[in-house]
């Protein structure tokens, strides 16, 4: 017998014993009474997922980055990281007990010649780092920030090495469209 066919034959079956019970044409029926039922236990909560952020800039600084310390900014935490002659901020997202789901990688630029085209375009030719165009105020000139966001589980920091890789060699491209420097390219990372 199939699944669906057991399914419905245990479904006829408690249709035909509630038809068995019931009361003969032109009785009344009262409605049986019906167990007061207990209020559904709260649903555990899920385990923390994440890896704490001294575990990733210990994990950092064996890349060969250099590291400054964690620090907080209205409760967010982050790091500077100063690599191939670029610094860029590594933001620690969606903390919980001391682990956090997620991080965001991130720069900015600031200069004149920085144009809403010359972002687009960045977006519409690559993947992974999105960029965002930011118009000139006051005396400050125009700036693009540039962002990568990672979604970490329970595997250590080791389980951004391919996302670093990622970061390390688009980011010298950013640089180079938004500054017209020639960035060094990012070296390979050690193993």
């Amino acid at each position: 017998m199939t699944v669906l066919a057991a399914a419905l034959s245990a479904l006829a079956l408690t249709v035909a014993s509630a038809d068995a019970t019931a009361a003969p044409h032109g009785a009344s029926q009262t409605a049986p009474a019906r167990p007061a039922q207990a209020a559904a236990p709260a649903a555990p909560r899920p385990p923390v997922v994440g890896v704490s952020p001294a575990g990733i800039v210990a994990w950092l600084g064996t890349q060969g980055l250099t590291v400054g310390p964690l620090q907080q900014d209205q409760g967010r935490q982050y790091v500077r990281v100063d690599a191939d002659g670029l610094a860029w901020l590594l933001f620690f997202q969606s903390c919980d007990n001391g682990l956090c789901s997620d991080v965001q990688f991130s720069t900015a630029v600031t200069n004149a010649a920085v144009t809403p085209d010359m972002v687009n375009g960045w977006n519409r030719d690559r993947r992974f780092l999105k960029a965002i165009y930011e118009a000139p105020e006051g005396t400050e000139p125009a700036s693009a920030v540039v962002q990568y966001d990672v979604l970490l589980d329970n595997g250590g920091p080791e389980q951004l090495a391919n996302h670093l890789i990622i970061w390390r060699n688009l980011l010298p491209q950013f640089a180079r469209l938004t500054t017209g420097a020639a960035a060094a390219p990012a070296p390979a990372p050690a193993q």
